[in-house]
């Protein structure tokens, strides 16, 4: 006499799978890890929002490595690699945005022109191209499986 439960119709689950049949399909196995969802992630950086995305990007990249860093050798390296250079966009555009503060408080009233007051402009624009150059360059590697070495990025985490 059954009770009707749902669970109790399931067959038993081996632990082990059954072995394929010759000459039937099984799937490939899954492919490594390579690290490349936190350079992807990157991309974040292209919302229509001035400044505030490429700090958005810089927490995304940041905030995945913790679960890219449990699956171990490539992932975990490129990820600690976009995770550096995430919280390093994020100190660039918060000095960046500083500066233009800065400039706004202490410019003479008859400067009307776009410089100095500027300058922190086109160093957003120059640090999103560098973000770009980044997270591509950090995509290409990681479906390579090697690491980019980011030498303008600051190691907060080694």
């Amino acid at each position: 006499m059954t009770t009707g439960s749902f669970y109790e119709s399931l067959p038993h689950q081996n632990s082990t799978p059954p072995a394929a049949a010759p000459g039937s399909y099984s799937p490939p196995p899954a492919a490594p890890a390579t690290g490349a969802l936190p350079y992807g992630l990157g991309f974040l950086a292209y919302i229509p929002l001035p400044y505030l995305s490429l700090i958005i990007a810089g927490i995304v990249m940041a905030s995945v490595y913790p679960s890219q860093k449990r699956k171990g050798g490539f992932a975990a390296e490129n990820a600690r690699q976009a995770a550096n250079w995430g919280l390093s966009l994020i100190v660039y555009m918060v000095l960046d945005f500083t500066f233009f503060i800065i400039l706004l408080v202490t410019r003479p009233e008859e400067n009307t022109g776009f410089f100095p007051v500027g300058i922190p402009v086109l160093l957003v624009l120059a640090i999103g191209l560098a973000h770009l150059i980044v997270s591509i360059m950090g995509l290409v590697a990681a479906n390579k499986h090697t690491v980019l070495r980011n030498r303008i990025a600051i190691p907060f985490i080694r």
